[in-house]
């Protein structure tokens, strides 16, 4: 939750200028495979109601990082999961339907202060 923190305020430094989309992909520490320490009990998802339901649970435990922030959820068959790579979370910046920036694999490639470089480099 610490990196949402970073990720809400990097949204508000550039909300006049920049959209920002969260997309659901995948549960990243299912409780099948004994990661629950930020789960929520959660296990690996069956249907695409217990993705949604986890996206809500995502954005009422975020708060305010991820107010105002759509969150979409990528269906069973994974496709936004398999096009940007993104398990267990990857930052991308999209400008006139094009990818020119594609951050890291999380969590230890995930940096928000590359974004904000990259975001105030662009102003």
């Amino acid at each position: 939750m610490n990196q949402l923190k970073n990720f809400g305020r990097l949204r508000q430094k550039f909300s006049a200028g920049v959209d920002f989309v969260t997309v659901y992909i995948s549960e990243a520490h299912p409780t099948e495979q004994g990661l629950s320490w930020e789960n929520y009990g959660l296990r690996q998802h069956q249907a695409l109601e217990e993705k949604i339901e986890a996206a809500n649970i995502l954005k009422r435990e975020a708060k305010e990082a991820l107010e105002g922030c759509p969150i979409l959820v990528d269906g069973m068959e994974h496709e936004a999961e398999k096009k940007y790579q993104g398990l267990p979370e990857r930052l991308y910046v999209i400008m006139d339907n094009k990818i020119v920036y594609a951050g890291g694999m999380g969590p230890f490639g995930y940096s928000v202060d590359e974004v904000d470089a990259f975001l105030s480099k662009m102003q």
